[in-house]
């Protein structure tokens, strides 16, 4: 029994020291031109001097000179300090090699070199084994397509990978991207941010996210809660997606473009920008709103789409179709529309309609001029038609070739008619508010006519250039006479704000090219945008 006991304890004693020679590393092989060795505090301490060469394992490293703490084993290199383990190459002007752990600390002009990858840095630790380094107080790591500079950062070779950490900044080959923290995987070249992350394109179009997916070997990226800063726009997204080659940008989930030189701010469920053709577009629920000075304009369409241009006179804003229109005291509905920026104008096309209190307003086309603090006038542009509801529920019409409605502090006050006018307006008997009766209906027709307004109301009316008037007396008016052709009462389709919002527009597919061609009804807006433009200005010629 106390044989077996001894020859336990023996077996113990073996396996632990075997344990501890295990945990030491491989002592440190060594040579040069010259070796000194001398004793400090007890310690022994070789110097070498001279071409020195010292190897452990599969690392070989260089220096002009070095100190060997044999006890420790360690060795402190200087001058022209180089490592060579497997596939990776560091110089240095100073290195400290601890020998047990394989850990490495190099100071000085720090040069890593692994593949294509190049780390500089003057403060780096890295451990042989694991191939991670690490490094602090500024670094720069460089490779066949990016350039990566941070405060510190993390270098991880076996799992090719590297972490960057504060002011990180990767300049890619078309753009700059600024981030306090980075994922960086070394072959697809894909960089991984979290948190505020900003991009600085090479057409100086600026992006802002909070965190996301950078590829930058094919110049995409996904990111989230970001803002895309085109010439003119910053567009927003719970969702974006950045092709910098294609000059494209999507974005998914409360998007909203904002003008930054114009009150304009367009909103919907998903949109793009395309920067090779200064196309933006914003669908589903898409709602544009134009702060006026004490109010709102609000315009709602399927699709909203703002041209980009380097010339003032070509930034327009398209919106089609199903057009909505409202403002406190206008209501509209249009087909498709067009808006001119340098201009303040407003189209709208098929059969606009427009409401203000108890009138009715339409035409083939109407446009609309907006200035910073309200409406400055709308012009009815071909069959044009104003219906004015009364008291006591009958219908004042006229029409005439063109009109335009002149705004006073964002209320009618006068409107003009131009050719072709003719009217039906109703006489009432007012003097008892309780007992309102019609006295007679006036039918005229003239060419020109002027309209005035009076707290929204109309007024009194002007005709001019031989005007023929009748009288009809109660009795007489049959339907067929108190009715101008192309008469038809609306109101029951007048939108209210609440409708812009929730009228649920399904949402195209996104397109899959960005050099796809105009859709037909873009280039249709464009070519009645510029026809009508040249016909308003016309018209405001002959008045002037």
């Amino acid at each position: 029994m106390l044989k077996l006991l001894q020859t336990i304890f023996v077996f113990i004693i073996l396996f632990t020291s075997m344990s501890a020679q295990a945990q030491k590393g491989d002592r440190i092989k060594y040579k040069a031109d010259d070796l000194f060795e001398f004793r400090k505090n007890g310690e022994k301490i070789r110097r070498l001097i001279g071409n020195v060469v010292f190897v452990q394992e599969s690392s070989t490293m260089y220096c002009d000179s070095s100190y060997y703490y044999a006890d420790d084993n360690v060795m402190e290199a200087f001058g022209r300090v180089k490592i060579v383990d497997d596939s990776v190459t560091i110089t240095s002007n100073k290195l400290i090699y601890n020998g047990q752990d394989r850990t490495s600390k190099l100071r000085n002009n720090v040069v890593y070199v692994k593949g294509d990858q190049r780390l500089t840095t003057e403060f780096l630790d890295y451990h042989m084994d694991t191939e991670v380094g690490h490094y602090f107080n500024g670094g720069k790591l460089k490779d066949s397509v990016n350039v990566l500079t941070s405060e510190s950062g993390y270098y991880y070779g076996l799992q090719k990978y590297a972490m960057f950490y504060k002011d990180v900044v990767l300049t890619a080959p078309d753009y700059v991207l600024k981030s306090d923290t980075l994922r960086y995987n070394t072959l697809p070249k894909i960089a991984i941010t979290e948190g505020k992350t900003t991009i600085i394109t090479e057409d100086e179009s600026i992006l802002h996210a909070q965190g996301g997916t950078f590829r930058t070997r094919i110049e995409q990226s996904e990111f989230i809660s970001g803002t895309v800063e085109t010439t003119d726009y910053y567009m927003e997204g719970d969702e974006l997606f950045f092709d910098d080659l294609k000059k494209y940008y999507d974005a998914t989930g409360n998007v909203k473009l904002t003008a930054k030189n114009e009150d304009i701010v367009i909103t919907g469920d998903f949109g793009y920008s395309d920067k090779n053709n200064g196309v933006s577009k914003v669908y589903g629920n898409a709602i544009m709103r134009r702060f006026l000075q004490k109010d709102t304009l609000y315009v709602a369409a399927d699709t909203l789409v703002s041209i980009e241009s380097e010339y003032d006179s070509a930034k327009r804003i398209l919106a089609y179709h199903n057009v909505r229109i409202w403002k406190s005291n206008l209501q509209g509905l249009a087909d498709s529309a067009s808006y001119f920026l340098q201009d303040s104008l407003l189209f709208f096309y098929e059969e606009p309609i427009f409401w203000n209190l108890n009138n009715q307003l339409e035409g083939d086309t109407i446009a609309m001029e907006v200035t910073e603090k309200e409406i400055k006038n709308m012009s009815l542009l071909q069959r044009s038609f104003l219906t004015t509801e009364d008291t006591i529920q009958n219908y004042n019409q006229i029409k005439g070739r063109t009109m335009n409605a002149i705004f006073k502090d964002s209320k009618i006050d006068r409107i003009y008619v131009n050719g072709n006018g003719e009217s039906i307006y109703y006489v009432l008997d007012e003097n008892d508010p309780t007992n309102i009766f019609i006295l007679g209906m006036n039918r005229i027709l003239c060419s020109d006519m002027t309209i005035r307004f009076k707290n929204e109301k109309l007024d009194n009316i002007s005709f001019y250039k031989k005007p023929e008037a009748r009288f009809i007396p109660p009795h007489e008016l049959t339907v067929d006479v108190q009715r101008l052709d192309g008469f038809d009462w609306r109101g029951d389709e007048r939108p209210e704000l609440v409708d812009l919002f929730t009228d649920v527009i399904e949402a195209p597919d996104l397109p899959e090219e960005t050099d796809k061609p105009i859709p037909s009804e873009e280039i249709n807006l464009e070519n009645k945008s510029k026809k009508n433009l040249k016909t308003l200005k016309s018209l405001k010629g002959k008045d002037e």
